[in-house]
């Protein structure tokens, strides 16, 4: 399919809309939390916590709804979610509001995560069969995935610029143009994705009921090795997370002290990391198309976050900033690849319960690594945490290398993956 309605063109799009609203959102965000509410650590914290604990309820009925009702209209009302989430978020000066946002924020994620890379396979896979093509070989989502993540920085960075520039004057009002600019998003979502998998073009007219897909999600994850090692490496990439997405950047306004510049500067290490991110994708886009395995990718992403996160906890002021530029660009890349992992590995019934069941791994890291490390801050010092957090990824590093050496396997369903 060609045109405006194409899948991958529509992935790619709903991607790059909402990097540049929510690059654009975090930054305002964490100023206004950091600076202008000045929140310590835990509070911090906390509201990623709340973010996660949602996430780590509704991971996986979320994606049992998506591959039970549909992929579509869970990426849709994600979106819309999200975008309330983000207006709610600078309606109010109150932390129980803004708490509550978060949650919305979370909830609203769930219903996208998995849901649209599997929504991507359905549509190709679909049209493969109306063209009268064989779907036997595994559709490999990866370049899509990364042209989206590539694209995306691209977008965000230039979304960053007015905020940069205009920003300080005020911080509310970036904070909801991002979230309308979500919701315009969904509008076209709604108007533009098409749904031939839920349609019933797949051939199946007996779908399986949603205990019998999360049975079957769960099966492949516990059976197949290499998805094994991918949720332990999701779960220790999770546990350091809101270290660095956090209380990072709190290290870097407190040492720096940049009083009204708190914007500018923050801005400017965000487009730093942005242009880092686009160098970082291109060269992994690079070594995918010249044959390098998406498991190899993922070691070599992993163990530069993890010494990003070691020169930002050992390192002087700028050394922060320095360690936040290295392993941001580097831990985003990651999502790109393995989700391209975890997607081959999925059968078509239950794709998105799979991929829920990775990115509930990570919730379920960030959740409990978030408040473990939020007290050490409070206890210790922030850069504890942060040198805590490059630790742990080190140890994912190792076992993203054992995953990387297991052969692939694309099961049809959870029986067959034993």
């Amino acid at each position: 399919m060609s045109g405006w309605r194409a899948p991958e063109r529509i992935f790619v799009g709903m991607g790059v809309t909402f990097d540049a609203a929510t690059w654009a959102w975090y930054l305002a965000a964490i100023v206004w939390w950091t600076v202008d509410l000045g929140y310590g650590p835990l509070q911090l914290v906390l509201l990623g916590t709340v973010l996660e604990v949602t996430a780590l309820v509704t991971e996986v009925p979320t994606g049992v709804v998506a591959d039970r009702v549909s992929r579509k209209w869970s990426v849709v009302s994600s979106y819309a979610m999200m975008s309330t989430a983000m207006v709610l978020s600078a309606a109010t000066r109150n932390y129980g509001v803004m708490l509550a946002a978060q949650a919305l924020f979370g909830l609203g994620w769930t219903f996208r995560s998995g849901a649209d890379v599997a929504w991507l396979t359905d549509e190709r896979t679909a049209l493969r069969r109306l063209e009268g093509e064989s779907d036997a070989e595994a559709l490999d989502e990866s370049p899509a995935l990364l042209r989206r993540h590539r694209l995306g920085i691209t977008a965000g960075l230039v979304a960053l610029v007015p905020v940069i520039l205009w920003g300080d004057r005020s911080l509310r009002g970036v904070i909801v143009l991002s979230g309308l600019a979500l919701a315009l998003t969904t509008i076209w979502l709604a108007v533009a994705m098409t749904d031939h998998f839920r349609a019933g073009n797949d051939g199946d007219e007996h779908e399986a009921g949603m205990l019998a897909i999360l049975r079957d999600g769960f099966g492949v994850t516990r059976r197949v090795r290499s998805i094994r090692l991918l949720i332990v490496v999701m779960v220790l990439l999770g546990l350091g997370a809101e270290a660095l997405d956090r209380l990072g950047f709190k290290a870097f306004l407190d040492e720096g002290d940049f009083g009204d510049e708190s914007l500018r500067f923050t801005g400017i290490l965000f487009a730093t990391m942005a242009a880092l991110g686009l160098l970082v994708v291109w060269v992994t886009e690079s070594a995918r198309n010249r044959g390098v395995g998406l498991g190899l990718l993922a070691v070599v992403l992993l163990a530069v976050s993890s010494a990003g996160a070691v020169i930002a906890a050992v390192a002087p002021a700028i050394g922060i900033a320095v360690g936040l530029a290295l392993q941001d660009p580097c831990r985003e890349a990651l999502d790109p690849v393995t989700t391209a992992v975890a997607n081959e590995q999925a059968p078509e019934s239950s794709r998105a319960t799979v991929l829920s069941f990775v990115s509930l791994s990570h919730g379920l890291g960030n959740t409990f690594g978030g408040i473990v490390l939020a007290l050490v801050a409070e206890a210790l010092d922030v850069r504890w945490a942060i040198f805590a957090a490059g630790a742990l990824w080190a140890v994912a590093t190792v076992v993203a290398r054992l995953a990387a050496s297991v052969p692939a396997d694309t099961p049809t369903s959870a029986v067959d993956a034993s």
